[in-house]
This record gives C-alpha cells, sequence and structure tokens, in this order.
C-alpha cells in the first residue's frame, strides 16, 4: 500500500510540473492547428497518467552532458552511483541502496524519482478508502449524466432537416424542449440534438453550420474520446494536471471542430456569423456532463476571435511528424533527469542522506564512485566527475564541504564555514572527519567488518553505544545481531543491546531481531528485558509470533509466564491474544497467576474468551480458586450460550464453597436465556447436588426461571437432593409454588412424594403446595399419593 501512495503522490507533483512545461510550450507555438495541438494533449494526458507506472520502471539512460553541481542544487536523478571503501584487504563496495526517507536511492528521471515516501501503515490506508469513495461518487456522476443523455434522446422527437453531411454511423436528428445549445450525444446510437428555439428561429444556411460543426464531433467519435477523458477524471480527481488538461482539450476540440467547418464550407466570416447568432439566441441552460457540442455563450465569443484570426493555422489532419516530436520531447523529459533536474532546479545527486530536528541540519550527498579511507575519516579516490558534498547548519551558522573529482580524477576539496570559503586543513579536515564516519555507517555496507574494527578499536561497551545512535533501523539490526554473532556479552551487555533494540521504530526488524539471535538470550535470566522488547511492538502479529517463539525456545520460562500474560493483555487482537494465552495456560505447571485472567478479561469475542476458559478448565479445573476466576472472568461476557459453556465446563470441579458459589451465582443470574440456565443449574445438580449449600444456591437461581418445563426439569433432578433439610425444603417448595402449569407443579410435588425417605415435614409441604393447584385432576393424584404414603 505505501509503495503505491509514493507512486500516485509523487505521480501528482510530476505530472503538474510536465503538464505546466507542455503548456509554456504549446503557448508559444501559434502556428501549430488546433487538430495536432489536441493530439499532442491527448498523448500528455497518457504520459501523466503513467507517471506512477513509469516511476517504479528502470529506464535507459540516455547521454548527457555533466556539469558541476553545486550546494544549493536539490536532489536529481543521474545514473546508479556506487560508494566504495577501499583498503589493503577490503575489496570495492557494491552500489549503495536507496533504504530510507531521509536516503534516496538511485532513480531515472526527474520526474519519475519518487521523493516522497512513507513507513507508517494507516495514513495510505485511510486516504485509499477515501480515494476509493470518491472516485465511486464521481463515476456516478457519470452514470447519471449517461441516464440523462439517454433520456433526452428518448422524449426528444424526429428533425425534417436534411443531415449536411454523410456519417459512419447511423446518426438521429432531433429537436428537444429540454436543451438550450444544439449538442452531438452518443454512443451506440448517436444523435445531434438541437433546441426547438434555435430550429424555428435560424435561417437553412445559418442551421447548416451549426450541424456542420456537430457533425464534425461525431465525425471524429468525440462522444467516445469524451466519456474516456470524463471517466479518467472521476478516477483521477485528486489530480489537477488530469483537469487542466481535460480543460484544454474541449478547447481544442471545439476549435478542431471550427476548423473541420471552415474546411468543409470554405466561409469562416459566415461560420463565425451563424456561431454569433448562437450565442445570441441560444439559452444558459444547463448542458449534460456526458454531452460536446457548441458550448456556452462566454467560449462561443471566445472562439469567434480564434476563427477570424488569419494567421492561424487551419489545417484539419494532424501533424504526425510534429506529434511525433513532443512524444520523444516527453519521453526525454521523463526519462533523462540531468540535464531538465538542472532546469527545473534540482542536482543531479545519486545519493542524499539528511538528519534534521528543526534546529540542526546534516547533509550528505554524492555521485559517482567514492573510495573512502580506511577510518572513513576522507576519501582516497573518486571516479571522474564524481562529488561529495557534506554539509551541517545550526540556524544561521552553517558549514559545507565539497569534494569534487575533474575529468582526470584529481580530488579537490573546498571547504565553507558561514558561507565564506576557508583553508580545508584544520577544522574544515575535523568537520569531515567527524560526519563522514556516521554517514558511511548509515550505509550499511560491510557490517561485519567495520563492527570488528569498532570492537578492535574501541572495545565492546563503545561499539554498543555507537550502535545507538545508527538513525536506519535496518542498520542498526544488522549491527547488534553482529555483535551478538562475534562476541561474548555478558548479562549488562546482552540487556542493553535489548533496550537499543525495542527503540527500533519498526515492529519487522524486532521480529527478525529476536528470530535471529534468541539463542544467546536461552538461560540467560533476561525474560523480563525480553517481554520488555515485546511490550514495545505494535503489530498483533509480530508480537504473538515472539512470545510464542520465546516459550517454545525456552527464552521465557514459567517464573516470568505473569508477565507475559501482561504483555499478551495489551494486544488489541482477540484471535492472537487468545491463541498466545492458551499456550502459555497449557505450559504453566503450577498455580496460574492472576495476569493471566485479568488478560482474559480484555477479550472481546465471547467465543475467544470462552475457549480460553475452557481450556484453562481442562487444565486446572481441579483447583478451586482457578474454577472461582474462571467465572470472575466469564460473568462479564454477553453471549448466554458461551457463558453457560464455560459455566458447564466448571462443573466437574465445583465443590462448593462460599466465593464457588457467589461466582457460579453471578453468572447464572447474568444468562437470560431459561434453556441455557436450565442446563447450567442441572449440570450443578450433576456435579454437586448432594452438597446443600450448593443445591440451595441451585434453587434460588431456579425462582427466576420464567418457563414452567426448564424451570420443572431444573427441579425434577434437584427432587433427589436433600431436600428434606430444612434449609434446602423451604428454597426447593418456594420455587415448586411459583410453577404456573399444574401439570409440570404435579410432575415436580409427585417426584418428592416417590422419595421413600421423605420425613413427615417434607410431605406436609407437599400437601401446602397441593393445595394450590387448580387442576382438580393434578390436585387428587397428589392426594391419592400422599394417602398411599400415610
Amino acid at each position: 500500500m505505501n509503495a503505491v501512495f509514493e507512486a500516485l503522490l509523487n505521480g501528482w507533483w510530476q505530472g503538474i510540473v510536465l503538464t505546466a512545461l507542455v503548456w509554456l510550450v504549446m503557448r508559444d507555438l501559434p502556428r501549430v492547428s488546433a487538430a495536432t495541438r489536441l493530439a499532442i494533449w491527448h498523448l500528455t494526458l497518457v504520459v501523466v497518467l503513467l507517471l506512477p507506472v513509469l516511476q517504479r520502471i528502470p529506464l535507459p539512460k540516455w547521454p548527457v552532458i555533466r556539469s558541476v553541481s553545486s550546494v544549493s542544487e536539490m536532489r536529481s536523478t543521474a545514473s546508479v552511483a556506487r560508494v566504495v571503501q577501499s583498503s589493503a584487504d577490503v575489496p570495492a563496495a557494491p552500489t549503495l541502496p536507496a533504504a530510507s526517507a531521509l536516503e534516496a536511492g538511485s532513480g531515472t528521471s526527474i520526474l519519475s524519482r519518487p521523493v516522497v515516501e512513507f513507513s507508517g501503515h494507516d495514513f495510505p490506508a485511510v486516504l485509499a478508502v477515501l480515494a476509493v469513495a470518491l472516485a465511486f461518487f464521481q463515476l456516478l456522476r457519470l452514470a447519471i449524466g449517461y441516464w440523462v443523455v439517454r433520456r433526452l434522446k428518448r422524449k426528444a422527437v424526429a428533425a425534417d432537416l436534411p443531415m449536411p453531411v454523410r456519417h459512419d454511423r447511423a446518426v438521429n436528428l432531433l429537436v428537444s424542449e429540454r436543451i438550450g445549445m444544439p449538442m452531438a450525444v452518443g454512443y451506440r446510437s448517436p444523435a445531434i440534438l438541437l433546441p426547438r428555439r434555435l430550429v424555428e428561429s435560424l435561417s437553412a444556411e445559418e442551421m447548416h453550420y451549426v450541424l456542420l460543426h456537430e457533425s464534425a464531433h461525431l465525425r471524429r467519435n468525440d462522444d467516445w474520446m469524451a466519456l474516456a477523458e470524463r471517466i479518467i477524471r472521476a478516477i483521477f480527481f485528486f489530480q489537477p494536471a488530469v483537469y487542466w488538461i481535460g480543460r484544454q482539450i474541449e478547447r481544442e476540440r471545439e476549435l478542431a471542430c471550427d476548423d473541420w467547418v471552415v474546411a468543409q464550407s470554405g466561409e469562416a466570416k459566415q461560420y463565425a456569423s451563424s456561431l454569433a447568432r448562437l450565442a445570441e439566441l441560444g439559452t444558459q441552460r444547463a448542458a449534460p456532463i456526458l454531452a460536446t457540442g457548441a458550448g456556452r455563450r462566454k467560449e462561443i465569443f471566445a472562439r469567434l476571435e480564434t476563427l477570424l484570426d488569419r494567421s492561424r493555422n487551419r489545417v484539419t489532419a494532424v501533424s504526425e511528424p510534429l506529434v511525433l516530436l513532443a512524444g520523444l520531447a516527453l519521453l526525454l523529459l521523463v526519462t533523462q533527469g540531468a540535464p531538465f533536474g538542472r532546469l527545473l532546479g534540482f542536482s543531479n545527486f545519486d545519493n542524499t542522506w539528511v538528519e534534521s530536528d528543526g534546529t540542526h541540519r546534516r547533509e550528505m550527498k554524492t555521485r559517482g564512485e567514492i573510495e573512502f579511507t580506511r577510518d572513513d575519516q576522507d576519501v582516497e579516490h573518486m571516479s571522474p566527475g564524481a562529488m561529495l558534498i557534506v554539509s551541517q547548519s545550526d540556524g544561521w551558522n552553517g558549514r559545507r564541504v565539497e569534494i569534487e573529482a575533474d575529468e582526470q580524477g584529481v580530488i579537490h576539496r573546498r571547504y565553507y564555514s558561514g558561507g565564506i570559503q576557508r583553508s580545508f586543513d584544520g577544522d574544515g579536515r575535523r568537520f569531515l572527519s567527524t560526519l563522514l564516519p556516521q554517514w558511511v555507517r548509515e550505509q550499511g555496507r560491510d557490517i561485519p567488518e567495520r563492527t570488528a574494527r569498532m570492537i578492535r578499536e574501541k572495545g565492546l561497551d563503545s561499539t554498543i553505544e555507537d550502535i545507538r545512535t545508527i538513525r536506519r533501523t535496518d542498520v542498526k539490526r544488522q549491527y547488534l545481531e553482529e555483535v551478538l554473532g562475534v562476541s561474548q556479552l555478558n548479562t549488562d551487555q546482552l540487556r542493553r543491546v535489548l533496550k537499543i533494540a525495542g527503540e527500533m521504530p519498526s515492529d519487522g526488524d524486532k521480529r527478525q531481531f529476536f528470530d535471529n539471535v534468541h539463542d544467546r538470550y536461552r538461560g540467560r535470566g533476561l525474560d523480563a528485558q525480553v517481554l520488555a522488547l515485546v511490550d514495545t511492538i505494535h503489530s498483533d502479529d509480530d508480537r504473538r509470533h515472539i512470545l510464542t517463539q520465546a516459550m517454545e525456545l525456552g527464552v521465557v520460562n514459567e517464573p516470568a509466564l505473569g508477565r507475559l500474560f501482561q504483555s499478551a493483555g495489551q494486544m488489541n487482537s482477540d484471535d492472537d491474544k487468545t491463541a498466545v494465552l492458551m499456550q502459555a495456560a497449557q505450559a504453566a505447571k503450577q498455580r496460574l497467576p492472576d495476569a493471566l485472567f485479568e488478560a482474559a478479561g480484555t477479550i472481546h469475542s465471547d467465543d475467544d474468551r470462552r475457549r480460553l476458559l475452557s481450556m484453562i478448565l481442562s487444565v486446572q479445573g481441579d483447583d478451586a480458586a482457578t474454577v472461582t476466576r474462571v467465572l470472575r472472568t466469564a460473568v462479564s461476557m454477553n453471549s448466554d450460550e458461551d457463558k453457560a459453556k464455560v459455566l458447564i465446563a466448571s462443573a466437574a470441579g465445583f465443590k462448593g464453597g462460599e466465593e464457588m458459589l457467589r461466582e457460579a451465582g453471578r453468572v447464572m443470574s447474568s444468562i437470560h436465556s431459561d434453556g441455557e440456565r436450565r442446563r447450567c443449574l442441572e449440570a450443578l445438580i450433576e456435579a454437586d447436588g448432594k452438597n446443600a449449600e450448593t443445591l440451595r444456591e441451585v434453587l434460588r437461581q431456579a425462582l427466576t426461571i420464567n418457563s414452567d418445563e426448564d424451570k420443572s426439569h431444573v427441579l425434577l433432578q434437584a427432587a433427589g437432593g436433600p431436600v428434606n433439610q430444612e434449609n434446602v425444603r423451604r428454597a426447593f417448595f418456594a420455587a415448586v409454588n411459583t410453577i404456573h402449569s399444574s401439570g409440570e407443579q404435579r410432575r415436580v410435588l409427585m417426584a418428592v412424594l416417590a422419595r421413600p425417605d421423605a420425613d413427615a415435614e417434607t410431605l406436609r409441604e407437599v400437601s401446602r403446595s397441593a393445595s394450590s393447584i387448580n387442576s382438580n385432576e393434578d390436585q387428587a393424584a397428589i392426594l391419592k399419593g400422599l394417602a398411599e404414603r400415610r
């Protein structure tokens, strides 16, 4: 997404520059016919549309004349440069890559060189969605315009007028009350529409000229061309150059049709008189967006002035040599950077590195092949025409070193301080030796050799601190990996390396760093530092990857699982978070920490939270404290089904207890579905129904069930519990008396009567409950059962 957005944004400013250049050239070519100018503008439109693609295609360079560049020149493109470090035993370095927004890589032209780059993830995506939405509305507007054109043709009537010329297509001549000016409309059934007022007011000769002009549009297939241009404008609405070119095309199209009319009739003055008459009689009613025609009054008067200019070239044919020449000029402009870059104020440097904090600015620019000394503090050799500029500005004070090789390869050094050229020796040499090594290091070249030299000359601690100052994330990562690969670091040094890695802005580089060096941290007691690195990662996918690998590879051990759960709880993706927590919970051999349940409470998806809690119960479901915490985490779920599944899964380890019962009651109270609540209560009765406290909580929850059928099923199962105990008996019959169905109430009471151990008080409660039954038949059956028990 970022690459596409960069290409479009760079094509935006490049298209404006290219269009302005073409307009300036066309303005000074008055002897070019309108047909040829129209063809050139069409060619320009194609090039502007292809700029985002052309800037991604490496085109061959044509020979250009180089000249010495000054520090005031901006970046441009030229041939791909190579910056080479030389030493007695180090070979020449490869071509420098373009790797960041502060470093422009090789390019092919001033118009195809990207100067805008993005490294974020969200901004281009948001703009892309907005662009698609706006383009959709623009295309919808065109669709409405097409419907309007069809409706105009359908409502119009045939005109009793002769067609002035023959057409390759079947063209209808129609009269309409709904338009103010003549117009030609397409597409498969083209037609010329005439306002009824004009048909009745214009003379035969004037109407002949009007019809000739509209016929010219259809003979040239302007209806199809206009449709294509409008679609392009709708899709590329963000490109001002496309709108500007579209207006030029419309103007030249009308002039080309005027020239064709004059060529057919041979009478410019009479045609101009007809246009003036048309402007006088025509109305300003808005024309359909997809129609071509005479235009508005202001446009007609502008065309009259051009039409009467005898110095104009009125040739109707397109000048193919001139169009070919224009195409070659555009190709040259697009593909050649150096000469045109200089014309537009750009230079021909191949590589630019900029560092700025708003007040202080450092800049390095190179072209050609450059070999540095072994310590990277000076230039040893340069190819003919190569150049290096090193500059630094602090407010009004600025210093600059220019190193350039002439055509014989002789190196010349110039030093400027405060805008005044001074001797290079002394301050200039110190200035260069300070900035140049930093820039060379930022390029990420010869990292193994440089790392070994840095450790040898500065020591391991200083090398680590030097790596911290590297700006480019990918280069910093490679240096850190190299240090870990070639040296035995102590615990403090490993901790510092991890901290530096956590400061890198790229999640991908952090992930790659961990994958490449995780073995260096296994068993080193740096679990907290590894997890601190993980906490700096914003991407859920990258964080999940590292946490998963850390557990599998033993980089993070069980004592640090609580800290790992905290890190996982910061993830946004429920799926990624659940996967990490499940893996960690399965690996735990001791009691699960509270951090796991805190992280589980941040999972928004009921299904994911239910999967995690069910897995925890399958691993440690026999621990009462774990069951209690699971129930406490489940209560905030929204889905009755998922809450019920968790409660049913917890029933296997249900052992009663005040706290566990309280949490189970909270879960059941939050379930609205009678069917799901019934399933939960039956599971609790089956698991711990002989426990009086558990059964009392079940019966208290059964009171709130609305469905008589579901309530009776629970009570039928509860009837096998300790209902002879006073507290249980009171709760049991309180629930029985809330059953409205006589048949369901009878079933429950008969189940109690069927118990051989039912005591006298229980039987009396059965009798009292039976007295409230409305059905005489059900009441008689219960009374008969009581009589048999006595």
